[in-house]
């Protein structure tokens, strides 16, 4: 099988070839190749040693950016790639990172180390696809397995877990049954991991195109990195507005979502407070301020797993808002769009259909058509150019200050003649309001 290889990667395993080295692309970029999707960077493995590759390459186009694993990052048209030594990997004490590592001059022996066997596949121009592990079969038929023993692939690195349901989300691969139970079996190792890696890996996974089976069928292992999650998993929510469970409803509703990441992210943590809001009223189940309480446990999951302060005040508030009904109204959205600003309204617009579409009941549905209205008043507020924010009141603080007005006192105008506007009582000219707040004065 021919792939077609990165300029430059191609360069590097070529000089390495004349150097008399052995060398391939390797891992992620050549599974991607193989699917036809386009990889994100391209990883080379060599037989010759990081001090060679040095020399081969030259100490101003090489970075030694990890020498005690084989890693030199070598430079070429601007761009950094990875190249390591072919190696044995030693004991994982910590599950993360082996105690020491053994350079090997056979492909076979490092290929064998690699978490899963579509990202154990290597390729040259000279040798074709290598392929030791069965990944060709197993990407032909949309299958995750580790290499050789999964506990053991797991037990070397616990991220590997949170990575196989990356891979199954990103993908849309199943996972296999043995690694799946290895999964289950080990995800407590998870918790020794550090956050950053946890969340990055959380963020990848919920935007992947299969983010709802991930997430359902690996549970065990977002529960342990997420274990606020765990109670919402097969809790009925007894409503008519509902046809699945809470965890369901989440995954699905990840799902559904379309937006960036903090739309992603809010989907996942925007029930996550429910269970302990529920409460049943004849016959019909109700979770009565589960908005703030949801909001409460995002912050502390978000600031657990280390996310940017950005990130973390607009997920959160996306959670804060999720339930607040939107009417199809001008003035009301304006006031909303004065509060929240234009990002965040479009984010929560995006946010009531991903949790309307996951409900899976007709009600829930006729309440997502109404949102197509919302965003045509939306649209039509800023096509007229309207006025709903303070920088766009005619009038600003130099002239209260100029009619007299003092600290807060100006604050407090300016807030007053925006509320006047956005509710028609006052057209938004500068001559009336500078009048209506002269007589104030």
């Amino acid at each position: 099988m021919k792939i077609n290889i990165d300029g430059y990667a191609a360069e590097i395993t070529d000089s390495l070839g004349k150097a008399g080295y052995e060398a391939y692309v390797v891992g992620g970029c050549v599974r991607d190749s193989v699917m036809g999707r386009t990889p994100e960077d391209w990883d080379v493995t060599t037989s010759a040693k990081p001090e060679e590759v040095i020399a081969v390459f030259g100490e101003k186009n090489t970075v030694a950016t990890g020498l005690r694993h084989g890693t030199v990052t070598v430079i070429k048209g601007g761009k950094p790639y990875e190249v390591t030594t072919f190696r044995r990997d030693g004991e994982y004490s910590d599950f993360r990172h082996p105690e020491k590592v053994e350079f090997v001059s056979d492909l076979a022996e490092d290929l064998k180390r690699r978490d899963f066997t579509v990202n154990a596949l290597a390729y040259s121009e000279k040798t074709g696809l290598i392929d030791l592990y069965g990944g060709l079969a197993d990407i032909e038929s949309k299958t995750l397995r580790a290499v050789g023993d999964p506990e053991e692939r797991f037990n070397e690195d616990a991220l590997r877990i949170l990575r196989a349901a990356r891979f199954s989300s990103v993908l849309g691969f199943g996972i296999e049954s043995g690694t799946s139970a290895a999964m289950s079996k080990l995800c407590d190792n998870l918790k020794k991991v550090s956050a950053e890696r946890v969340f990055t890996e959380i963020c990848k996974l919920v935007r992947g195109k299969n983010a709802t089976a991930a997430l359902m069928d690996c549970h065990d292992a977002i529960f342990a990195v997420i274990p606020e999650l765990a109670p919402c998993y097969k809790f009925e929510q007894k409503s008519k507005w509902h046809r699945y469970d809470v965890y369901e409803h989440i995954a699905r509703a990840v799902g559904c979502a379309e937006g960036g990441l903090e739309v992603k992210l809010a989907m996942l943590l925007h029930d996550v407070g429910k269970p302990e809001c529920f409460f049943v009223k004849d016959g019909e189940g109700h979770f009565y301020g589960h908005g703030e309480k949801s909001y409460e446990k995002a912050r502390k999951i978000l600031r657990r797993l280390k996310a940017s302060n950005a990130l973390f005040y607009e997920t959160t508030l996306l959670v804060r808002l999720h339930d607040r009904p939107i009417k199809n109204d001008e003035r009301k959205i304006k006031r909303l769009l004065s509060e929240i600003g234009d990002e965040t309204f479009l984010r929560l617009v995006a946010v009531k259909r991903a949790d309307g579409l996951a409900q899976g009941t007709e009600i829930a549905l006729e309440e997502v058509k109404g949102l197509k209205d919302i965003e045509k008043t939306y649209r039509l507020i800023k096509e007229r150019g309207d006025c709903y924010t303070l920088s766009s009141l005619a009038v600003n603080g130099s002239d209260l200050a100029a009619l007299g007005y003092r600290g807060e006192a100006i604050g407090k105008e300016l807030s007053r003649l925006l509320s006047l506007v956005i509710d028609g009582a006052v057209e938004n000219d500068r001559e009336r309001l500078i009048k209506i707040s002269s007589k104030r004065i």
